[in-house]
């Protein structure tokens, strides 16, 4: 007859040359692995991490692989003269001889983060700065300006968010930024479409978003920003069809004059 479980324990123990196999207590398998995982850390500036606010890394190329990302989100920062101070703080230099006040750095990052600010002015126009202090700052530095400051080279910038600022007039500020494909200025004060127009002129924008900005609510909006934007391929979060293409290009032809009159002299 088969041997009991106990019988057959029995004689193994019996058996000369083998040692008692100890008894096994209930989940003692993975008792090595009990301890408590110690949670991951987020860290900036490393490739394919996530930053502090848990936003995604835009994964750069092998050429720009030493390009990250720089956070200036929620600093409460309402003109651009406060960038080198916001960067003080976010990116403290390190080194022993490295400076202890906010001053001119130059970091090598592609992608910028300039979200939930108050920022209005990105021209270098506009009402004089005053401190806390109430002494006079001058006019506010642009955003080529500001930036140039802290970064490296300006023409490495793939990435960059403006959102939830209170940003009306734009003009020609992204020029200084060729290589830009990615532009957020969500939930500004835009209301102007002829500020769209200039967008068109940057040669490796894909990605624009617009929405709940006033020039929202305009007529053909959607139609008028792909015309004037044709590499754009993701408007708003929203992926540009080829019906919409055809759409916005038929609108061109017929209602475009109607929208803008002060196009009218154009040919």
């Amino acid at each position: 007859p088969r041997a009991s479980s106990a019988e057959w324990q029995r004689r193994r123990a019996a058996a000369p040359g083998r040692p008692p196999t100890p008894a096994r207590r209930r989940g003692s398998r993975h008792n090595h692995l009990s301890a408590p995982r110690q949670p991951l850390q987020p860290t900036m500036g490393v490739r394919g991490e996530i930053d502090k606010s848990g936003w995604h890394l835009i994964k750069p190329s092998r050429k720009e692989s030493k390009y990250y990302q720089m956070n200036l989100s929620f600093m409460e920062m309402e003109s651009l003269v406060d960038v080198e101070k916001a960067v003080f703080l976010c990116h403290p230099p390190a080194g022993a001889n490295a400076p202890q006040e906010p001053g001119p750095r130059k970091l090598k990052h592609s992608s910028i983060r300039l979200n939930n600010n108050s920022i209005v002015e990105l021209c270098g126009e506009g009402a004089n700065v005053v401190d806390e202090q109430g002494v006079d700052l001058g006019p506010p530095p642009s955003l080529e300006m500001a930036l140039s400051h802290v970064v490296a080279d300006l023409s490495m910038i793939r990435w960059i968010d403006l959102s939830f600022n209170n940003i009306r007039v734009f003009g020609d500020c992204f020029k200084c930024m060729p290589s830009l494909q990615v532009l957020n200025l969500q939930a500004n004060r835009i209301s102007d479409l002829k500020q769209v127009k200039r967008l068109g002129e940057l040669p490796k924008l894909k990605k624009l978003s617009l929405f709940g900005n006033p020039i929202e609510e305009k007529k053909h909006y959607r139609s008028y920003v792909i015309t004037v934007c044709p590499l754009v391929g993701q408007l708003d979060f929203s992926v540009v069809t080829n019906q919409e293409r055809d759409t916005a290009a038929g609108w061109a032809f017929t209602f475009r004059r109607k929208l803008n009159p002060e196009e009218k002299g154009e040919k």
